[in-house]
């Protein structure tokens, strides 16, 4: 009976000597787990105190000055490499209307490589007699201060909240940009009537109105130095209608007047 008694005894100190030895089995696996996660964390920061940009290398751009990208970027020498997030710096530089597109690189250890896309102007917009350059998206990339002479078409007086006009006229603009009949011209001004489009070019008037820009202005072109020639004095020129040029002349009387307002 004592024997059963002992026996009993023996495999209960057992059970929880056992059960010390695995506590202590877990318990020294979680504080060599904690000790490692702690040496990888207090080793990561280490690595990223090492990362810090020195050097920013910038390409791509053409009429912006270096330090303006840099004033767009907003990221100084010492920052941590890795702690730039590049979603969050392209925001930061398309904020800036001149800088169209962008592509970011992170050259270890201590470089950030930046190349940049210009918007390109492509004609004036002049609205309550102030004057800006827009790109082909019809996007304000800044005020021109001064007097100055037009050296782009100029689009006058259509508000780019009107989008389906402002959208057509910028494809007017780049119509007329491929013809190099019109790479002489001094003045093309663009404007907006209730029939559509027109374009005053070196004091001619043409009434263009809406599509077909190219086929229009082709025909406008063959047509123009005939009546040169002929030294016809041109009230306007209408191209709105498929596969014709009408020429409205000046009324003589009209033209009389003139002249003798001149002598």
């Amino acid at each position: 009976m004592q024997s059963k008694r002992r026996n009993k005894k023996n495999k209960a100190a057992s059970r929880r000597g056992g059960k010390a030895v695995l506590f202590f089995k877990r318990a020294t696996m979680v504080l060599l787990a904690v000790v490692v996660t702690a040496a990888a964390v207090l080793g990561l920061k280490m690595f990223a105190e090492q990362l810090r940009v020195e050097d920013i290398i910038i390409s791509g751009n053409s009429r912006l000055e270096r330090e303006d990208v840099l004033d767009s970027l907003k990221v100084r020498r010492g920052e941590s490499l890795l702690n730039l997030h590049f979603s969050e710096l392209r925001g930061r530089l398309k904020a800036n209307s001149w800088i169209k597109k962008v592509d970011l690189r992170k050259q270890y250890p201590d470089t950030l490589e930046i190349r940049i896309e210009e918007a390109e102007p492509k004609a004036l917009l002049s609205i309550n007699d102030q004057l800006y350059l827009v790109d082909g998206d019809g996007n304000r990339l800044e005020s021109i201060k001064g007097e100055t002479t037009p050296f782009l078409p100029v689009i006058k007086n259509i508000d780019p909240v009107l989008r389906k006009e402002m959208s057509e006229a910028l494809k007017l603009v780049a119509a007329m940009s491929g013809k190099g009949a019109f790479a002489d011209r001094e003045s093309i001004e663009i404007g907006l009537e209730s029939y559509g489009l027109t374009v005053r070019m070196d004091g001619e008037f043409i009434k263009v109105g809406y599509d077909d820009y190219e086929e229009k202005f082709a025909r406008w072109i063959e047509l123009e130095p005939e009546i040169r020639k002929r030294g016809l004095p041109v009230q306007y020129v209408d191209l709105r209608f498929k596969d014709s040029v009408i020429v409205k002349p000046v009324e003589e009387e009209k033209e009389a007047k003139k002249e003798k307002g001149k002598a």
